[in-house]
Parts: C-alpha cells; sequence; structure tokens
C-alpha cells in the first residue's frame, strides 16, 4: 500500500464521515473489546492521535531536538488552521456565498479576508527576519510592497478569489500555510525578539506576529462557524469529533517540527490504520442503510445476505435510532425480526419484550428490575409492546412484574397497555389489565377509547368485556363519533345494535 501521510488519512476519514447521522454512528463496529458502534472510530481515532502527541513530545523532550520558541508559537497556529479544516470540511460550495444577513459577510469573503491578512503576517515575519540576517539598517516598518514582492501581487491572489473555486481558494492557503511553517519552524530563539512595525505605526517582536498568525485566525474562525450556523448548516455530533480528531492530528504533526524523522514508523503506521479504518466504516455504515431498507420492507434474502457479510448488521438502528429488530416488526416481518434477533448478542428489553422472548425479558429484568417499566426510544413501555404485538405469556408475567398497567406512551400516540392489547384483540391480557384496574375508557390519540377500538375491528366479545367493566358508550372521539357510529361507519351494524 502506499504511505500515507496522518493528514492523508485523517483527510480520508473525514471525507468518508463528515456527513454521518446520528444513526450512521450508531451503527455496529467494534474495535478490540468496544463494541460502541462507528462512533467509537472516530473517538479512538482520535484518542489514538493525542497518545502518540504525548508520547512524540515526552521522547523529544528525553531525546532532542528541544522544540524552538518559534516551533511552540507555530504550533497553536497549525492547530487552527486544521481545526478551520475540519470546519470547511464537506461544506456545499453554494453555502460559501450565501450571506447570512444584511451587511454581513459570506464564509467566502471572511476565508478571503483571513488569507490575505495572513499573507500580510507571512511578509512581516520573512521581511524582519531578512532584516536582521542581512542588513538591520533596513526600516524596521515594512515596505509597501513587500507583500507582493514575497509572496505573490494582489492581482495575482485576486484571481485566485474572485475566479477561482472554492478548492482553488483552500488550495492557495494551504501553500501558504506550509511555506510558513517550513520557513518560520527555522527561526533561532534571539531572532525572535526582533522589532516589526507596520500599520499600527508601534513596534511589536516577530514572536508577537507569529501568535497574530495564531489569534487573527481563531478570530475568523469564530466568524465562519457563527455564518454556516446562520446559513443553516449544522454542526453535527460527526463534525464535532471530526474537529477533535483534526486538532490531535495539529498537535502531532507540531511535536515533529524541525525534526520529521521522530517516530517516523510509528506515524506512517497509524497513518494506515485510520485509512483502513475509514474504508471499514464507509462500508458498515453502507451496510447498514441497506439492512434498515430490507428489513422495512421484506426483503428477507437480502436480510440474511447481509448477516452473512457481517453478523453484527442485527444490531443496526433506523434513523430514529430504534434497533432494526423492531423496524421489521412494526413494518408486520416478524420473520425477519426473529432473524435479527437471532443473531442479536444482546437484545434489549423491549425488542425481547415485543418478540415474546420471555426467557430474555426475565433475564433483563433480573438483573434491571426497574427496565420493567422503561421507556423505548420511541416512547412505549415493555408491557405496552408485548400487548401490541400479542405476546400473552410475556404480558402476563410484566404485569405480574409491576408492569404499569396505566403508563401513557410518551409520543403523540398517548396509548396505554389497554390500547395496545385492544388494537391486537387478546382477550386473556385485556381481562388481566382490567382486573389490576386499567381505565376502560382510557383515551388514546383522536380521543379513541378502548371500545372505539372493538367498534373499529367489529369486535362483539371485546366490546362486551368493556361495556361488563363499565365502558362509556356514550363516549365520543375527537371527531364527534361514538363507538356505536363508529361501527356503522365500517360496516359492523350488529354491533352497532348493542353499542347503541
Amino acid at each position: 500500500m502506499t504511505q500515507l501521510s496522518l493528514h492523508q488519512a485523517v483527510t480520508r476519514l473525514a471525507e468518508v464521515s463528515h456527513a454521518f447521522t446520528d444513526a450512521d454512528l450508531a451503527q455496529p463496529w467494534r474495535w478490540h473489546a468496544h463494541e460502541e458502534g462507528v462512533r467509537f472510530a472516530l473517538l479512538v481515532t482520535y484518542l489514538q492521535l493525542r497518545d502518540l502527541a504525548v508520547t512524540l513530545a515526552h521522547k523529544r523532550a528525553q531525546d532532542g531536538p528541544p522544540l524552538a520558541l518559534a516551533q511552540r508559537a507555530l504550533e497553536p497556529y497549525h492547530t487552527a488552521y486544521r481545526e478551520l479544516q475540519a470546519l470547511l470540511v464537506g461544506v456545499e460550495e453554494t453555502l460559501f456565498e450565501e450571506q447570512p444577513a444584511a451587511g454581513e459577510w459570506p464564509l467566502r469573503t471572511i476565508l478571503t479576508h483571513t488569507i490575505n491578512t495572513q499573507r500580510a503576517f507571512f511578509t512581516l515575519v520573512h521581511y524582519g527576519l531578512a532584516r536582521q540576517r542581512s542588513d538591520e539598517q533596513l526600516s524596521a516598518r515594512l515596505p509597501d510592497d513587500e507583500v507582493e514582492r514575497v509572496v505573490d501581487s494582489h492581482e495575482a491572489y485576486a484571481a485566485v478569489w474572485r475566479d477561482g473555486s472554492v478548492d482553488d481558494l483552500l488550495a492557495y492557503y494551504d501553500e501558504l500555510h506550509d511555506r510558513a511553517l517550513h520557513e518560520f519552524s527555522q527561526i533561532d530563539d534571539d531572532e525572535l525578539s526582533g522589532p516589526s512595525i507596520w500599520w499600527e505605526d508601534e513596534e511589536f517582536s516577530l514572536q508577537y506576529r507569529l501568535h497574530r498568525f495564531d489569534a487573527h485566525l481563531r478570530q475568523h474562525t469564530v466568524q465562519a462557524e457563527k455564518t454556516l450556523e446562520a446559513v443553516g448548516h449544522t454542526n453535527s455530533e460527526a463534525r464535532r469529533l471530526l474537529r477533535l480528531i483534526y486538532r490531535a492530528l495539529a498537535q502531532v504533526e507540531a511535536a515533529v517540527f524541525g525534526a520529521p524523522e521522530i517516530e517516523k514508523p510509528q506515524r506512517q503506521a497509524l497513518a494506515q490504520e485510520i485509512a483502513s479504518r475509514a474504508a471499514e466504516i464507509e462500508t458498515v455504515v453502507q451496510q447498514a442503510r441497506r439492512m434498515v431498507q430490507a428489513a422495512q420492507t421484506g426483503d428477507a434474502e437480502t436480510v440474511q445476505h447481509l448477516l452473512q457479510e457481517n453478523k453484527r448488521l442485527a444490531q443496526t438502528v433506523t434513523d430514529g435510532l430504534l434497533p432494526v429488530t423492531m423496524a421489521a416488526l412494526y413494518h408486520g416481518h416478524e420473520e425477519i425480526a426473529g432473524m435479527l434477533a437471532a443473531n442479536c448478542d444482546e437484545l434489549d428489553i423491549f425488542a425481547a419484550a415485543a418478540l415474546g422472548q420471555l426467557d430474555k425479558v426475565e433475564a433483563i429484568v433480573g438483573e434491571w428490575p426497574d427496565d420493567v417499566n422503561e421507556f423505548s426510544r420511541d416512547g412505549f413501555t415493555p408491557l405496552q409492546l408485548a400487548c401490541f404485538f400479542g405476546r400473552e405469556t410475556t404480558a402476563l408475567w410484566l404485569m405480574e412484574r409491576g408492569g404499569d398497567v396505566e403508563a401513557v406512551a410518551k409520543n403523540e400516540q398517548r396509548i396505554r397497555p389497554i390500547h395496545a392489547a385492544a388494537a391486537n384483540g387478546n382477550l386473556v391480557v385485556l381481562r388481566a389489565l382490567l382486573q389490576r384496574g386499567a381505565d376502560v375508557n382510557a383515551r388514546q390519540q383522536q380521543d379513541f377509547t378502548p371500545l372505539h377500538t372493538a367498534a373499529d375491528r367489529g369486535d362483539g366479545e371485546m366490546a362486551r368485556l368493556f361495556l361488563a367493566h363499565g365502558a362509556d358508550a356514550h363516549a365520543r372521539d375527537a371527531s364527534g363519533r361514538t363507538s356505536a357510529q363508529l361501527a356503522v361507519e365500517r360496516g359492523h351494524d350488529g354491533l352497532a345494535t348493542l353499542l347503541s
């Protein structure tokens, strides 16, 4: 494999992951004993880079050469530069032109100004060094045409920012940044105290000028962040993690300023690992998206094929961060749900209850008793799910263990276990709920009562059970219908007579 620099490897990782959603980050991925999902692929990259940075700094402190003052001053600037790169990765070019508000700069203008100022900062230091090294009789004040002589003409730069793409502008900055690191990392400590005068008409040291690289870039990075937020660009979790990674990358790179051979094989090995990781998580996320689609559409063949490729895909989550097992169940594909559950190393209590896998429900409640009344990510309790999917034995067991028969779903459906069981029509479960005090007139979404559900289903036996327990046949739903009127609408005339 071609030798990669750490920067190239991190860039590849960023290209792959910058657009990852929270669901993408939660997809199954393992590193050694850590099974914390794709999110951990980014976190462990940050960890490894920080670990390497600490190792390099320690080795350099022990074996030399020591970091010069200029190298220490360049480190925060280089970190700021890498963080700007992280901020801009994957940003659509149209957003660079969008003005956040009247009178405020679009992102392209911020970038253009930042680079142009960095051109001047570079020239100030370059000129100050040349003055000390060749002819101190030169004025400490920067000559008016020095930027054009040292960097390039204003017209040449204008052609880049005015006519070039954003990539052209960033490439220009990258070249200028590399030149600053190369030239200024070799400055002697004594030279940093040399004077420099610019528009301020005040003398500053070259050390101060080096720190201005960092401070000015930080100033406009904050402005760029605010601008991106104003034009609707989301600072997602994936992007926040990449910002940490780029920061740690800069610390590794700064640790070898002026000594590029320190631990070079170790750095190259980590670069290869990060590049391989980027390819791996790209594949996992693509597979997970296919898995969700297959589970929801009932494509058992694709589900089986994906599980053969990677058994961990049984732990896939949907865009709403629900287990793919539940997605299959909600879409009526119980066979696929069972196939997925059989490949899960750990099934949560909600999927176990929905599938009626009582042994797993018992094991979970045995370890975590309070889970019996926990709410799932989409707002249902284990008892509600067992009732809805008709898992009679599991539902009865959960009630025995204190499952709340009056728990209200934490979503717009507002169902209670009695509504879930009514939707399924299981009379054994309904009787058990009523015996434990379930409100027979409880209202769910659209003000449906359990009796309305019986009318909707045309289930006379269920209706008689509810009436025997005090169901109000005159209760009206949000559309103003009694259960009898709803039965008529559904063509259940006999039941309508009973309800009337």
